[in-house]
């Protein structure tokens, strides 16, 4: 499905699948850019820049995948400003760039991530995903999964927020189509932070974080 939406680029943000992404909205075009989506349908693209955004002027480059969500809360402050909570819709590709006045906005391909092949095979990996999880949680006091049962695509987001990627590793996470080969890179870092974890605790007692080298 192709359509058009705004685009809110940032330099550090990436709004994975079903999440939430609590924002603070204060630039003069960005408030115009909520409110008219209030009138709407109420979607906002995030977008992550690329590299080398402090040099590229007003609208700098952005990568072509991003993730759109659904403004489901929102207050707007005496000044103006807004407080707003975005939850991830869909994933989009940019096609075209179809304006930049007063906010950019854009043409834009949403992204279907492709299922498992079998209910089997999902079972399977949410099993030993949340297993792997589980087991470096209490280590690592990383907050608790939601306690309703998730789609595949929200538990891989949902994890994948909790094991400290940098924004251009959610990129690369978000850019991949098919959902078992994100859960596949999940399980991978998962089961490093696991040999990690045993490697580091004779060591480092309680002060184990599985990202030192």
């Amino acid at each position: 499905m192709t359509r058009r939406i705004p685009i809110f680029a940032l330099p550090g943000v990436v709004l994975m699948p079903g999440t939430i992404l609590p924002l603070h909205i204060f630039e003069t075009r960005y408030r115009r850019m909520v409110a008219d989506a209030l009138e709407g349908d109420k979607t906002i693209g995030m977008a992550l820049l690329k590299p080398g955004w402090e040099q590229g002027g007003r609208d700098p480059e952005v990568f072509e995948v991003g993730g759109a969500g659904e403004i489901v809360e929102a207050e707007r402050l005496e000044d103006g400003r807004y407080n707003i909570l975005l939850q991830g819709r869909f994933r989009y590709r940019i096609l075209q760039e179809a304006c930049t006045d007063p906010y950019r906005q854009a043409r834009v391909d949403e992204i279907a991530s492709l299922p498992f092949p079998d209910r089997a095979g999902e079972d399977r990996a949410r099993r030993l995903v949340t297993g792997l999880f589980d087991q470096v949680r209490g280590v690592l006091d990383l907050p608790p999964l939601p306690d309703e049962e998730l789609l595949p695509e929200r538990l891989a987001s949902e994890i994948s927020l909790r094991l400290r990627y940098a924004p251009p590793g959610l990129q690369e996470l978000l850019e991949i189509d098919s959902l078992p080969a994100r859960f596949e890179q999940l399980t991978d870092r998962l089961r490093e932070w696991n040999r990690r974890i045993r490697f580091l605790a004779p060591y480092r007692g309680a002060r184990i974080d599985p990202t030192w080298n």
